[in-house]
């Protein structure tokens, strides 16, 4: 334990809280985005213009950016937990990384036909909803009084 009660710094722990996060981040919400896809334009999804064509319908952009905060609020909480201290700190740094890698997504890739409602809203709440999923992790390892 250092002077304020927290325990030691686990950089290891740290570092794989972050890209843990980064991680499941992605993998989760590309496999729900390629299930709605799928659902929504069945056969007719040949190629990528296809493919972000029926992205691009409105039904799809509000369910794409309901999942990203849920996916969000999960990928927070379980970089919180694999960081055991400290946990909105590592998760910050997650979620400035993933919302800078949006970010650059929604402007350079090939998701800029999007709307820029969309890419603003998914910029603005992706890395709040990291956060929040951390700071309840952290809430919950302070009521029971878990130590790393």
């Amino acid at each position: 334990m250092t002077a304020h009660g927290e325990p030691p710094l686990d950089l290891a722990r740290g570092i794989t809280a972050i890209l843990g996060a980064l991680v499941l981040f992605s993998a989760v919400t590309q496999v729900l985005e390629y299930s709605l896809v799928s659902a929504a334009g069945g056969d007719s999804v040949k190629d990528m213009a296809s493919y972000l064509a029926v992205v691009n319908r409105p039904p799809l952009l509000a369910g794409k950016a309901a999942a990203n905060v849920m996916v969000g609020l999960l990928a927070g909480y379980m970089a919180a937990k694999l960081a055991r201290s400290r946990e909105v700190m590592f998760a910050g740094i997650a979620a400035a990384a993933e919302t800078c890698s949006l970010v650059y997504g929604f402007t350079m890739g090939e998701y800029v036909v999007l709307p820029l409602w969309f890419r603003v809203l998914a910029g603005l709440t992706t890395g709040p909803a990291m956060m929040a999923g951390a700071w309840i992790r952290m809430q919950a390892r302070l009521a029971t009084g878990e130590h790393a």
